[in-house]
């Protein structure tokens, strides 16, 4: 089974399939998103979306069903609870992670002035990236109008975010992982949050003094192994 993944690396949605591949022991291949790349998954995806899954040919879009995906081809080790009530947690608090979350990292990243200064050198400095850069960026600002956090205050997006830490500095501790001894998806969904959030200045600031944070992030980083690591992935 020939696997590649189309990768956007800072992207909390492609480090969170990355990091169930690279738990799962799977070998792939990444192809990064910018560049042809992105106009032959919006063609056969038809989303433009990353990440992308290719299975033999076959594409997947969206980190939730490219995960499902992955979990029907390689189940073990399990990121799906099998008891019902564990599994509908264990979605509740991936939705969490990546429809709420996300808007506050995306809001430090792209829209807090000290976040978006550090934005265009993810793209580089060649003619396309710079291009990339600014439909982007244009895509992601009315992302966040739409979706209401940057029509906030910059005073209550902070109110916001402080509430968003406590309340994963209450979920992970003691840990080991959100739903007991074993960590499932909704696990990979905050590591990629998390991770994305520790950037920026603004998020990255409220994240400090968090000890069961950074443990749980440690416990997260080491089931990645070696390997991953010595990929770069």
């Amino acid at each position: 089974m020939k696997i590649a993944l189309y990768d956007w690396s800072p992207s909390p949605f492609c480090l969170k399939v990355r990091a169930i591949l690279d738990y799962k022991r799977v070998p792939y291949t990444r192809i990064p998103a910018l560049g042809p790349a992105a106009l032959k998954v919006r063609r056969r995806g038809g989303v433009g979306k990353f990440p992308a899954l290719d299975v033999d040919g076959r594409l997947v879009v969206d980190s939730t069903d490219i995960a499902h995906e992955i979990e029907r081809l390689f189940p073990e080790p399990a990121i799906l609870p099998a008891a019902p009530r564990e599994r509908a947690l264990c979605h509740a608090l991936e939705d969490w992670a990546d429809e709420s979350l996300y808007f506050l990292g995306l809001y430090c990243q792209w829209w807090d002035p000290a976040g978006a200064k550090m934005v265009p050198q993810a793209f580089g400095r060649s003619l396309l990236g710079r291009a990339a850069y600014l439909w982007f960026r244009r895509v992601v600002r009315r992302q966040l109008v739409g979706q209401g956090t940057a029509r906030k205050s910059p005073a209550h997006v902070r109110a916001d975010l402080a509430r968003a830490i406590d309340a994963i500095e209450g979920l992970v501790a003691p840990g080991p992982f959100l739903l007991g001894d074993r960590p499932y998806l909704c696990d990979f969904a905050l590591l990629g949050q998390l991770v994305y959030m520790s950037r920026p200045p603004a998020s990255r600031a409220a994240l400090e003094g968090k000890p069961a944070i950074q443990a749980y992030l440690d416990r997260m980083r080491a089931l990645r192994g070696a390997s991953a690591e010595k990929q770069g992935r």
